[in-house]
């Protein structure tokens, strides 16, 4: 474990080399509105906790380690992490093929001169990394891993005057979020714009936080449309200070984005944090991934040959990731509940040339396949591996004519007298052909559906739970998760633990993980799957970069008592804190090994 963080820590350090401001109290009071400008257009946000969360949190980490990690949950990671697909391509065409992207749009350039010259490099990757913001990942077992540098915060002249503010565009949170990842501004993100916008104008790009509203719930009190002005009775004129992403210029009038459904509305050409955007970039041959994503498919540790299960497999990341470890020989199961969903892990699998991955639409609640139940009603569990072939899965859409549409609509009016078309009904069947086909108006696209499977089915089950997802970054807003809500989303994974651990055979290996930074979802279903299944252990890791987990517990006010860890158990699970040194995600994995289930 020490010498797999020792080998990561140059690259830790060259990515963190840029300087950054002391990190604030999560509860700082907001900026007053008399403030100089360059603190009211500058990006300083502070995450809001409900109460109760809050205090748990603090309990679990500590007031100063959850100001910390409050801090950096606002913040993207000022790294991407790519995994190769060495089934198609090496690591070293990827990196000289991203580098020619790079330069070629400009992007080399720019984290270049971020960082300026090093004088003392302590090392041969430090010293690359001043002449090139691609490295390769030093874990042993991870050479295959790509690192692609980015910088922030910057600081950004938005042009304030004396009586004369920015034009300005506010978008939703959620688009903000992606901006901050690399995004451009899309139509439906935008929330308000300044008056006389036009094409080519240039915009300060702020953000609409939720905010606690008097019946309890949380909205941004805002109508889609607003139009700014720049003064104090502007929309959330004192919440939005500190929370400016960056400036860019508009690629439709004011009037164009709130007219079209979609589209790119601001071009963001100056960013407060500046990360490369991989869209549509060598697909099949990389995946934007996290780091801690990719360490959980290591975990699992698949050999060739084996059946291995992907529980909650969307968007197909880690489902990919395992199918590269296996070299495409032997068989993963990936269902989700999602049709939509279960395209989609088609899609990347087929993009990625993947024979071994099997699909199925199925609730992992439902995983376990009901012994009363005939065969007749079973999908077969089949070993031999779905081929993808895209002339029928991702066949082109049929757009059909409005015109046609219409006209069949009156000439079944006429057959029946009984039936009546208004022109409200024509009207929306018009507005569905113009913004695009839907999915029943799709060729292909077939998903198999499952009832399940049989016990004792499988080598390994990976089951990333859907979660709370408090560990993804960056958040603007986390007010909405209550006590009661976290707790519930312990139960629901608990539920799902009880399936993986019937599917898997003894002396195999379920693989636990998942994106929050709640103890409830991760160490305190460890504690309940090894006090509920005695014939379960924990397993080493490897490679082990997180940290430990967390040891002991907590009593809510209710009288409610969460166990966690106990002492001994914390080294065996990996725990990754967003404000540490690796600067990811926060994450969670843990490793049961499978005993004798007659025991």
């Amino acid at each position: 474990m020490k010498k797999a963080r020792d080998l990561l820590k140059p690259t830790r350090r060259a990515f963190l080399s840029l300087a950054r401001p002391p990190s604030p109290s999560p509860t700082a009071v907001p900026l007053p509105p008399q403030m100089d400008p360059s603190e009211r257009y500058c990006y300083n946000p502070r995450l809001q906790w409900n109460p109760e969360v809050e205090d748990y949190f603090i309990k679990a980490y500590g007031a100063d380690n959850f100001s910390r990690i409050s801090h950096a949950l606002t913040r993207p990671s000022t790294y991407s992490c790519i995994r190769v697909n060495t089934l198609k391509t090496t690591t070293d065409a990827v990196v000289q093929k991203l580098k020619a992207i790079m330069k070629e749009t400009g992007f080399e350039d720019c984290t270049m001169a971020e960082d300026g010259p090093n004088d003392n490099p302590t090392n041969e990757l430090e010293d690359s990394l001043q002449n090139s913001p691609i490295a390769k990942c030093q874990i042993p077992g991870l050479e295959y891993v790509l690192f692609v540098k980015g910088s922030g915060p910057h600081s950004i002249d938005y042009g304030v005057a004396p009586g004369a503010p920015p034009k300005e565009v506010i978008v939703s949170r959620k688009c903000a979020e992606a901006v901050l990842r690399g995004a451009q501004v899309f139509v439906p993100g935008v929330m308000a714009c300044s008056a006389h916008v036009e094409k080519g104008d240039a915009v300060a790009v702020s953000v609409a936080i939720e905010q606690h509203g008097p019946d309890g719930g949380w909205a941004i009190g805002m109508t889609r449309g607003t139009v700014l002005q720049g003064l104090q009775t502007d929309p959330y004129y004192s919440e939005r200070y500190g929370l400016y992403i960056g400036q860019g210029i508009t690629k439709m009038s004011r009037a164009g984005i709130f007219r079209v459904s979609e589209g790119i509305a601001v071009d963001m050409n100056n960013r407060v944090f500046k990360l490369p955007s991989f869209h549509d970039v060598l697909e099949g041959e990389i995946f934007l991934q996290n780091l801690p994503s990719i360490v959980a498919a290591h975990a699992l540790d698949p050999q060739k040959g084996e059946r291995i299960l992907d529980m909650c497999a969307a968007p197909g990341g880690k489902t990919t990731a395992i199918a590269i470890l296996m070299k495409d020989e032997g068989e993963i199961v990936a269902a989700d509940r999602s049709h939509n969903k279960v395209l989609d892990i088609q899609k990347l699998a087929a993009e990625m040339s993947l024979t071994c991955i099997t699909t199925y639409k199925l609730d992992a609640l439902k995983a376990v396949r009901r012994r009363n139940e005939s065969n007749d009603n079973v999908t077969v569990q089949s070993s031999e591996p779905l081929r993808f072939h895209e002339e029928k899965t991702f066949s082109t859409v049929q757009v059909l004519n409005p015109e046609k549409v219409r006209n069949e609509i009156v000439s079944n009016e006429k057959e029946n007298e009984r039936t009546y078309v208004s022109k409200a009904d024509i009207r929306k069947s018009n507005r569905r052909m113009r913004n695009g086909p839907g999915r029943n108006q799709c060729l292909g696209g077939r998903v198999e559906n499952s009832k399940g499977f049989d016990p004792d089915s499988f080598d390994r089950v990976l089951l990333d739970a859907p979660c709370s997802a408090l560990g993804l970054r960056p958040r603007l807003f986390a007010g909405e998760e209550t006590v009661g809500s976290l707790r519930n989303h312990a139960k629901y994974q608990r539920r799902m633990f009880d399936q993986a651990v019937k599917l898997v055979r003894p002396g195999g290996v379920i693989v636990y993980s998942t994106c929050t930074i709640n103890p409830g979802e991760n160490e305190a279903l460890v504690r309940y799957a090894l006090d509920t299944y005695k014939f379960l252990s924990l397993a080493q890791q490897h490679p082990r970069i997180g940290g430990p987990g967390l040891i002991g517990g907590y009593e809510f006010p209710d009288g409610y008592v969460e166990e966690w860890l106990r002492p001994g158990e914390e080294e065996l699970v990996q725990r990754f804190d967003p404000s540490s040194p690796l600067d990811t995600i926060g994450f969670f994995i843990a490793k049961f090994v499978v005993g004798p289930k007659n025991i």
